[in-house]
């Protein structure tokens, strides 16, 4: 059964939809059975059709793209399609944060304390990397995450904790305030600040990973309500309850980093990520409360393993179905004594590529200038070869004629073959100036003044065996020679 596909990537299953985009298991294949998986968020249709939305989140997109840390899910790629705009991610083989507690809390399962310092030990160096990212010239981005939240912290079956959704979140952030002046996103995961539609620096991702740090040490909500107005409320006004009150068996140690990381006034707060970080690692170690990569992925295991194996039976079903992406085989190789008809056929194609057919409509990227003036040499080259090897023909011819010439001594060649009942195909004959600027494009959908093409009646010639044929004329989209994954 066919799947459905997003440009070159085919959609194995839906892993996870929100309220701004789906984020989908794909899969791109290549030659020998090579395969590679991706996580593709794409827009909901209405984002996709809001222009400012749009640029937000591609100016937002294309710095979260410069991010490369090993806690930090990795942005690959942008691409747009009929559908909208999507980001091409890392795979990560694991779940969110938030699924990963909600399934110990319905097995009735403990996560313990040692795996909740673990994820936030990670969370917090990538989070003090995404922090820390500088221009080209050296110039720090200021860039703030604004949606870190257990449901954004990826748990990989490596027992590694990653933050993600870099981009996305900032601009939603950014259309709600400038816009309409409405709150959208995560109001329980939120700093005071922005929740005020203030401006807000590093420090708000550090208010909001103190939220999800007491949420997995006491394993229950901070603020969260069934009503956004009560959370509201209990966020920016209610004394915030300590993790001492929540879970009074850990040390108290940990509950001052928490409440510290939680202090409503930013400049009683950790000032970066990696302040927090330390904190908790000073506080936590005595107490052997870090746990290990092997310890997460051990449970990660227990917990998320059924689910994993659903979904690698899915990745592998996809494979031996018969439906998956399949590499196009290369072209058959035509005999020595066909080449010329073999290139007359390989020029018609050129010539007459619909510049639409490569990219659903889309025209193609123009070759670089490079590639234009080879192409205009190549066909210069053809062409006066063409006209070299006939005049070699008549002086061939003329010489033989003449009394004694030593052609002569030469026997007669047999007569040639009687040509074969169906007409052959015409030629095509490219006119190329001899002096003047290249073509803009080899496949441009009208041919241009210096470049015509004109039919004449060609020879007529025996037909080539079935074997000899021409290969096919195969469309490739113009962006392959500047898009390596294409």
């Amino acid at each position: 059964m066919a799947r459905e596909r997003l440009d070159r990537f085919e959609l194995i299953s839906e892993l996870a939809s929100g309220g701004m985009a789906t984020v989908f298991l794909a899969r791109l294949g290549g030659a020998g059975g090579f395969q590679r998986l991706y996580a593709i968020k794409r827009l909901h249709q209405h984002l996709a059709n809001n222009v400012e939305f749009v640029e937000m989140f591609l100016d937002e997109a294309r710095l979260a793209a410069r991010i490369h840390h090993p806690n930090v899910v990795p942005i690959l790629e942008i691409g747009t399609s009929a559908n909208g705009y999507y980001l091409v991610m890392e795979y990560i083989e694991g779940d969110t944060a938030s699924h990963l507690f909600y399934c110990a809390s319905a097995d009735g399962k403990d996560v313990s304390p040692r795996i909740a310092t673990r994820i936030a030990l990670d969370a917090l160096a990538g989070l003090h990397a995404a922090h820390e990212l500088a221009g080209d010239d050296g110039t720090p981005l200021q860039l703030v995450h604004r949606d870190v939240s257990p449901h954004n912290l990826m748990v990989g079956v490596d027992g590694v904790s990653r933050i993600t959704d870099f981009g996305i979140a900032h601009a939603a952030s950014r259309l709600s305030t400038t816009r309409s002046g409405q709150l959208k996103g995560k109001v329980a995961y939120m700093a005071p600040e922005q929740a005020r539609s203030e401006t807000v620096d590093r420090r708000a991702d550090v208010f909001s990973m103190g939220i999800c740090l007491w949420e997995m040490l006491a394993r229950r909500r901070l603020f969260k309500t069934d009503d956004d107005g009560e959370t509201l409320t209990r966020l920016l006004y209610e004394p915030i309850p300590t993790l001492a009150s929540a879970a009074p068996q850990l040390p108290a140690a940990l509950d001052a980093v928490c409440m510290k990381a939680l202090a409503r006034d930013p400049d009683e707060r950790f000032a970066s990520a990696a302040e927090f970080l330390d904190a908790l690692e000073a506080a936590a170690k005595p107490m052997d409360l870090v746990g290990t990569h092997r310890e997460v992925a051990a449970c990660v295991e227990d917990l998320l393993g059924e689910d994993l194996a659903e979904r690698r039976a899915r990745v592998r079903a996809s494979t031996t179905d018969g439906e998956g992406i399949r590499s196009l085989p290369p072209p058959p190789v035509a005999p020595v004594a066909d080449a010329p008809s073999a290139a007359a056929s390989s020029m018609v194609a050129v010539v007459s590529t619909d510049p639409e057919s490569s990219r659903g409509g889309e025209r193609p990227a123009q070759p670089p200038p490079t590639l234009r003036r080879r192409g205009a040499f190549v066909v210069a080259a053809v062409a006066t070869a063409g006209i070299a090897l006939s005049a070699v023909a008549v002086a061939w011819r003329v010489d033989r004629a003449r009394p004694g010439a030593a052609t002569a001594l030469l026997p007669e060649p047999p007569p040639p073959a009687p040509p074969a009942p169906s007409a052959a195909p015409s030629a095509v004959i490219v006119d190329v100036p001899a002096a003047g600027p290249a073509p803009e494009s080899i496949a441009s959908a009208a041919p241009s003044a210096s470049l015509k093409p004109r039919t004449l009646p060609a020879r007529p010639r025996a037909a080539p065996p079935a074997s000899a044929a021409a290969p096919p004329a195969v469309s490739v989209p113009a962006d392959m020679l500047v898009n390596p994954y294409r």
